[in-house]
């Protein structure tokens, strides 16, 4: 049995309204005994139609019990006759108008109450609904602020590099002959021998393949580390003295001791 569509099903709210068939009562009574979502729906509609009762009763004047038994002392006072004809006729039908009177109005209060009971079920069930709406948005704010401390992360540690005297930054273009993306940032501090990546847009790679980057003196590469893809801001583990040129491979996972030239991905000259 799908659980959530019984409970939306409204059944649920016609078994607090009494309204079900015995057939329909014993079915909720023996599902709320099994599943505890549907015994926590039927307790919430209870308790919400026993608060709608409370905040919507109205105090009785306080008069109203004087009133009613005076009323029923006047009913039942003796009929005096004159004659015996008389004394034997019962005025029933005096007092039926006032009875069916009353029932009416009984069945009408009752009516109301049941359309204020229906109406208010239907209050829960959409502000339920906007409650789901606003826990979803509330979700997707709470991701949207994690970006935005990431990104604030960032940007601190790349302001901190580059306040560091004798940092320079390098942008590498993309050197794949079919135009792909390719955009990497190098920042190498050369007093410090230090190198940190910026990765705005690489291609995604195999499970077996991993990035490589290089440093380029007087025409011979220096391994400066492998990095991973996906990983905005990253400092390499290599000690960069000097370089004229620095660039990235794709590599066998692990890196290579030696650049593979016919899978260059970017290139970039030191200032």
């Amino acid at each position: 049995m799908n659980i959530p569509d019984y409970i939306t099903s409204g059944i649920l709210e016609s078994y607090v309204l009494g309204t079900v068939s015995d057939q329909e009562r014993r079915e909720v009574d023996c599902l709320s005994g099994i599943y505890p979502e549907v015994r926590q729906e039927l307790d919430r509609l209870t308790l919400a139609l026993e608060n709608y009762a409370l905040l919507h009763s109205v105090e009785p004047p306080a008069d109203l019990q004087e009133r009613i038994r005076s009323r029923l002392t006047m009913n039942s006072a003796p009929i005096m006759a004159e004659d015996e004809a008389d004394a034997n006729v019962i005025p029933l039908h005096r007092e039926r108008p006032a009875f069916q009177g009353a029932w009416v109005a009984a069945a009408a209060v009752g009516l109301l109450l049941i359309a204020f009971a229906y109406y208010l079920i239907s209050q829960l069930r959409t502000e339920q609904q906007q409650g789901g709406q606003l826990a979803a948005t509330n979700v997707k704010l709470q991701t949207e602020l994690g970006q935005l401390r990431q990104q604030q992360q960032r940007d601190t540690q790349l302001l901190s590099l580059l306040r560091q005297p004798g940092t320079q930054t390098v942008r590498l273009a993309s050197a794949k002959p079919d135009g792909s993306r390719a955009d990497v940032i190098v920042y190498w501090n050369r007093p410090k021998k230090l190198v940190t990546l910026e990765v705005e847009s690489l291609p995604e790679l195999a499970s077996n393949q991993q990035y490589q980057l290089w440093a380029l003196v007087d025409g011979k590469p220096v391994d400066a580390g492998v990095f991973t893809n996906g990983v905005a801001l990253q400092e390499q583990n290599r000690a960069i003295p000097a370089a004229d040129q620095f660039a990235i491979t794709i590599e066998k996972l692990g890196g290579s001791p030696t650049p593979t030239l016919s899978a260059l991905v970017a290139i970039g000259k030191v200032g």
